[in-house]
């Protein structure tokens, strides 16, 4: 089945619905996955709960709904009457699509929706495709059946993992094959494209938990208001996550790009059109006068606003407002999200930015090293030559050169001769500079007393090759894994 049949499947498999009910009922289920994924931040300070919250087991609900309602007192005392009926819903929802696909023998995606664990598991994985989902709706929906919010899962989950995952497979599949075959190594249909980490995000120069904190960046945190206790997403948490990106962000003069104007703009639809601290509605005309009063550009207003019925398309959308039924609806965890990606965009091109950001990723991929047990040597420059991450363990000298490259993943995922000159670029200049530090291999040994040595690379871009020794950062909880193989099959080693 090619890219062209699941998206037409996804396209009829929608055309029966209407269009507003579909929409509406995916928001109101995309707000109870979210709150789901987050529950994990919630201070229980109940252990024996937590246990029993994420250990609930799903697929007996439907005959015995009693383990559940037990939850439910604390979940009220925590949030609310709505949010518990919410999570309560969307467990009764998981129940059914988990026993469903357990039926039609579909046992991978069943473990998704074994408990409550899983379930946030599964939720994660799929966020991206959630969203993709929802600015799909409004286009594809053409017809007159209405979708009601307890139907979404098994409505839209089978389409997501039947068709959607298998588009994303197959473009996957298409990027590699190109890569590879410019590269000249032969087919390898086990190849993989490690674009996403553990957390299923896509790679970035530096993420907001890489950046340091500093007295500035304390300064400008202090300023942030107090959010509600009963709630897992406020519009005050929404102010509060742009004042913790322009915080951590601070050194680059991230609010005089036009990321300050995204973030004035975000501010005042917070203040003026949030209703019950979610929901965002705005009205076409209201949105253009927001649009003229803080004086968006063309690029930034075509970033907020975007609709295409093509699936594939609207996964690389970060667009936070959908137009439907006359209005453009949003919600506070869309907007958040919107402004995070828009701090990249705006930053990325900044050069200062690209140096600084490659001594941050040299600090993270020292940290991911010192929780495998390496020990990081502070050594940056031994007689004029710099090194990026040296290390020890177990006797052998571990030399770590480390890559910052980053290009825009949807330009570069779009077209597959485009992502394998780019990968071979990449590739090749990665192994020029192995083939450099093998050269000077000497300088190590001699200042550590030490005759042993290899020499590994941390890509923050993730490449296709068969070198071993070039590890993306997506994969960095494997290095030690990838250590141990390369020792033991040394003699064998091409790329020594």
């Amino acid at each position: 089945m090619g890219i062209d049949t699941n998206t037409a499947n996804i396209v009829n498999g929608l055309a029966l619905y209407d269009a507003v009910t579909a929409t509406l009922a995916w928001f109101d289920t995309l707000r109870a996955i979210e709150e789901c994924i987050n529950l994990p931040t919630a201070d229980w300070d109940d252990d024996e709960f937590e246990e029993r919250l994420y250990n609930l087991a799903l697929p007996s609900l439907l005959s015995d709904p009693r383990p559940l309602l037990a939850l439910r007192p604390k979940l009220v005392a925590k949030f609310s009457e709505t949010f518990a009926n919410r999570f309560q819903n969307l467990m009764i929802q998981g129940a059914m699509i988990g026993t469903a696909l357990s039926h039609h023998r579909l046992f991978e995606l069943t473990e998704g929706f074994l408990s409550v664990g899983t379930m946030i598991g599964y939720f994660q994985s799929r966020r991206r495709h959630f969203v993709a989902m929802l600015h799909t709706l409004p286009s594809a929906c053409r017809g007159r059946q209405i979708v009601h919010p307890l139907d979404t899962l098994n409505i839209f989950v089978p389409l997501i993992d039947m068709q959607a995952l298998q588009i994303v497979g197959a473009q996957q599949a298409l990027l590699i094959n190109a890569a590879r075959a410019r590269l000249g190594l032969p087919a390898a249909p086990d190849c993989e494209l490690a674009m996403l980490d553990g957390f299923f995000l896509e790679p970035e120069r530096s993420r907001i938990t890489e950046m340091p904190v500093t007295e500035g960046t304390l300064a400008i945190l202090a300023t942030r208001e107090p959010q509600p206790s009963d709630r897992l997403f406020s519009a005050a948490e929404l102010r509060n996550d742009i004042i913790a990106t322009e915080a951590a962000y601070s050194e680059f003069d991230l609010a005089a790009t036009e990321f300050g104007s995204a973030a004035a703009f975000v501010r005042q639809v917070s203040h003026e059109f949030v209703e019950r601290d979610f929901w965002v509605v705005i009205q076409p005309k209201e949105l253009e006068r927001l649009f003229h009063e803080f004086k968006l550009s063309d690029r930034l207003r075509a970033e907020l606003v975007r609709s295409s019925a093509d699936y594939a398309t609207n996964l690389d959308s970060y667009a936070p407002f959908v137009l439907i039924d006359g209005s453009y609806r949003s919600t506070v965890s869309l907007l958040s999200r919107f402004i995070y990606f828009w701090r990249s965009r705006c930053l990325d091109r900044s050069k200062r930015y690209q140096i600084r950001t490659g001594f941050i990723f040299e600090r993270a991929v020292a940290d991911a090293l010192e929780r495998q047990w390496f020990a990081v040597q502070k050594i940056t420059r031994i007689n004029r030559h710099e090194f990026d991450v040296v290390t020890l363990r177990n006797g052998m000298i571990w030399n770590v050169q480390c890559k910052n490259n980053m290009t825009d993943l949807a330009w570069i995922e779009a077209e597959p001769t485009r992502f394998a000159r780019y990968n071979r670029n990449l590739v090749l200049a990665y192994e020029r500079a192995l083939a450099k530090e093998r050269n000077r291999e000497g300088v190590l040994t001699a200042h550590l007393g030490n005759d042993a040595v290899e020499h590994m690379l941390v890509s923050r871009f993730p490449v296709v090759t068969d070198n071993s020794r070039i590890v993306a950062f997506s994969q960095i909880d494997d290095f030690a894994t990838r250590a141990d193989a390369i020792l033991a099959n040394r003699k064998h080693d091409a790329f020594r």
